[in-house]
């Protein structure tokens, strides 16, 4: 019957005592936590389309690397070839368009108003190139007017900035004689097919090498390359040294004086800001070792863009990667970075427990002492109430059997001492009863 008693005691002081406080608590930290989730960004998508340029050119190549850089992080790069500069950013411009993203020359195009591009970085320079007969040195742009000209295809970065260059020297477009040859340029130099052949490219790109190296063909240095960039402020004057593609083949042969926009990287302004990051980091790794027009972390950089900087791209450049991103594989480091939000709550719980935690550790401790004394006190009032069943033996079993559990209590040595005053009342109570037990003999 005690052990009855005893049960049921304990469940109604547990439940009455830490009931309500726990589902109080419970409710809190859901609550908080689900405010907090509503601020959670989404995960990055996990695929990304890249507009480039002609299967042979420097953009695709580099586009290349992007693609196996980015699948090592998992995500899936889609390239798709293009005509060049012009058609990359018509096609970020149309409002319901798959490309995220596209290399621009610099200078090809203008922000709109409303524009919703923004520029991530540029990424290196691809000079003007010139090249006409050797047997036929041209020391000017003027020389070209009525010219047979290859100035690039049509919606080609080439294209675009031969246009600029021939109108600040007064030459206007339809004076020339255009003719596009494509890779047969050389052949058509060669031949006396066309007296000049622009490219817009890296020294690197096959395309430019080719005419390089072939004899006959000289690549024509603009000798007013700082001219050039007062006028079109997104060139930059660069200098491509004797030997720096072939020390062995002396190639090229002379320093070339070279007026050069950069390579950037366009994209939508709703693209992922962790992809963002990510895409930083992988051209870092692709452009900041420098080039032979272009000095160790010349690139990325926030200068010669024609598109006002992505906010985490110029983040980026100020700063580097994020911390997170610095120790972490990128997915791990953007879910942390995701969930920082859930701290709020954490924080705003932890503040007033952290006042709750050591008085509720106190009453624990000291609840493992002090809940007995109910015991103690129901049979201390059955052994002077005449009408209950229990017995002077009855109770004294009782107090042996409590003060046997008693003994059994685990809580710190600090509250020894309120243990130990509990053991002298029930002591107290056994004395008492003994005296009522001899004094009713």
């Amino acid at each position: 019957m005690l052990n009855d008693i005893r049960a049921s005691i304990a469940r109604t002081r547990s439940w009455r005592l830490h009931g309500p406080w726990l589902v109080c608590a419970l409710a809190a930290i859901a609550l908080a936590f689900y405010l907090a989730y509503q601020f959670v960004e989404p995960a990055p998508p996990r695929e990304l389309t890249l507009s480039s340029g002609s299967s042979d050119g420097a953009y695709h190549q580099h586009a290349l690397a992007y693609q196996r850089a980015l699948a090592a992080e998992g995500v899936t790069l889609t390239i798709v070839g293009s005509a060049g500069s012009v058609d990359n950013l018509g096609r970020l411009r149309e409002p319901e368009g798959d490309v995220d993203l596209a290399f621009v020359q610099g200078g090809v195009g203008q922000p709109l108003e409303e524009e919703n591009l923004v520029g991530l970085a540029s990424v290196y320079f691809e000079p003007v190139w010139l090249f006409t007969p050797a047997s036929t040195p041209l020391d000017y742009l003027h020389a070209l007017d009525g010219k047979r000209v290859d100035a690039g295809a049509d919606g080609s970065g080439t294209f675009a900035v031969v246009e600029q260059l021939l109108g600040i020297n007064e030459i206007p477009f339809d004076r020339v004689n255009r003719i596009h040859l494509g890779r047969a340029a050389a052949d058509g130099l060669i031949a006396g097919n066309v007296d000049a052949v622009f490219r817009v490219g890296s020294p690197e790109s096959p395309a430019i090498q080719t005419l390089l190296e072939r004899d006959g063909i000289r690549a024509t240095p603009f000798a007013r390359a700082q001219a050039y960039a007062r006028h079109l402020p997104f060139l930059e004057p660069v200098v491509l040294y004797a030997g720096s593609l072939s020390l062995a083949d002396n190639q090229p042969r002379e320093d070339v004086q070279l007026i050069a926009p950069a390579a950037t990287l366009v994209a939508r302004d709703t693209l992922h800001p962790a992809l963002v990051q990510l895409l930083m980091s992988v051209i870092s790794a692709e452009h900041g070792a420098g080039s032979l027009l272009a000095e160790p972390e010349t690139f990325p950089s926030a200068q010669w863009l024609d598109f006002p900087v992505q906010e985490d791209a110029e983040r980026y450049l100020a700063n580097g990667p994020p911390f997170l991103q610095r120790f972490l594989p990128f997915w791990l480091a953007n879910l942390f970075d995701r969930m920082k939000v859930m701290l709020v709550p954490l924080v705003a719980l932890m503040l007033p427990m952290s006042r709750l935690l050591p008085p509720t550790y106190r009453w624990r401790m000291r609840r493992r002492i002090y809940q007995w004394y109910d015991e103690v006190q129901m049979i201390d009032a059955a052994s002077h109430d005449s009408s209950a069943r229990w017995g002077t033996a009855d109770c004294l079993r009782a107090i042996d059997e409590i003060e046997t559990e008693i003994r059994l209590v685990d809580v710190p040595l600090s509250y020894y001492h309120e243990l130990y005053t509990l053991r002298q009342h029930i002591d107290l109570l056994r004395q008492q009863l003994r005296a009522r037990a001899q004094s009713s003999i």
